[in-house]
């Protein structure tokens, strides 16, 4: 039985698609667990980022190229293409609010064992990963200001948070590194790193599971977003570097780049300085990342 047990809670997408049905049908408690989101992303994003060892860093001289087009690719491309949609078709002022938050927030944590499951370039999700992690530390807070009304937020707010969500976890895992025993608990991570993000999508979908119910119309033009900014750029950034000729595991990479964003990360911004119903996005959107996961795993065995 506790074989079975564990077996379950180290198989993430069942273990999300639980979170997500409890949430969905039984998500009163969900309000009450807050005050939990916070510590979960910290603890994610520190046993996360302990992938991202010294070695590879001191390698970033000989990817450069791949971090300048990584950046293009994240910031540019997906963020101004999340930005473009919110532009056009988001009316709803929280609703807006949600999408900048997730236009500025950086890459997925997930990128990175994805692309190990993808048989990707491990290398540049690595090195790709650390850098656009420090590097929105300046585009985050830039987006936001520019984009959100700065009346109805304090830009000491948001620094914090993203000090908080990034830099602070980055440190830890420095730590954590060069804490000898941590290697004895290190395989056990994942195992941890799936309940906080259970705990996460539950929360985040059981405030806002009444947009499933009684919100078709929002639901139908979140979900469309969605698609747009993870199928469809996912697979312009595939077409556009087979037509480059870049090779298959480097392609991967680029992809995940061009379709993932942290949006455990948006989801707690959004909560934590504006309200629930900016959460919506991040919390919908979720559903079609994991699914373009499946999608694209399928992709690439018969067509990649």
């Amino acid at each position: 039985m506790a074989n079975l047990l564990y077996r379950y809670l180290k198989n993430r997408n069942l273990l999300l698609l639980t979170a997500f049905l409890l949430g969905l049908f039984w998500g009163d408690f969900a309000s009450s667990l807050k005050g939990l989101i916070l510590p979960a992303l910290i603890l994610v994003m520190s046993l996360s980022t302990t992938h991202i060892t010294l070695k590879e860093l001191v390698q970033i001289k000989k990817y450069l190229k791949d971090i300048l087009i990584v950046t293009l690719i994240h910031y540019p491309f997906l963020s101004g293409l999340i930005l473009l949609a919110n532009h056009l078709w988001v009316k709803d002022p929280d609703l807006r609010v949600g999408y900048v938050v997730m236009a500025a927030i950086p890459s997925a944590v997930a990128v990175i064992p994805f692309t190990y499951l993808l048989q990707g370039e491990m290398t540049v999700s690595l090195i790709g990963s650390a850098w656009i992690y420090l590097f929105a530390l300046v585009a985050a807070p830039f987006i936001s200001l520019h984009f959100l009304d700065v009346a109805k937020i304090e830009p000491s707010g948001l620094l914090l948070t993203l000090f908080q969500l990034i830099l602070i976890p980055f440190l830890i895992s420095r730590l954590l590194l060069k804490w000898r025993g941590f290697s004895h608990y290190q395989a056990n991570a994942g195992l941890l790193i799936n309940l906080c993000f259970a705990l996460i999508l539950y929360t985040v979908i059981g405030i806002n599971r009444r947009v499933f119910f009684g919100h078709p119309d929002l639901l139908i033009l979140i979900s469309a977003i969605a698609i747009l900014r993870t199928f469809v750029s996912g697979h312009v950034i595939d077409l556009f570097s087979r037509w480059l000729k870049v090779d298959p595991r480097r392609r991967v990479s680029y992809v995940l780049f061009g379709s993932y964003k942290n949006l455990g990360l948006a989801a707690a911004i959004s909560l934590l300085l504006f309200n629930e119903r900016a959460a919506i996005p991040a919390a919908i959107t979720t559903i079609f990342e994991f699914l373009f996961l499946i999608w694209f795993t399928y992709f690439r065995k018969r067509w990649g």
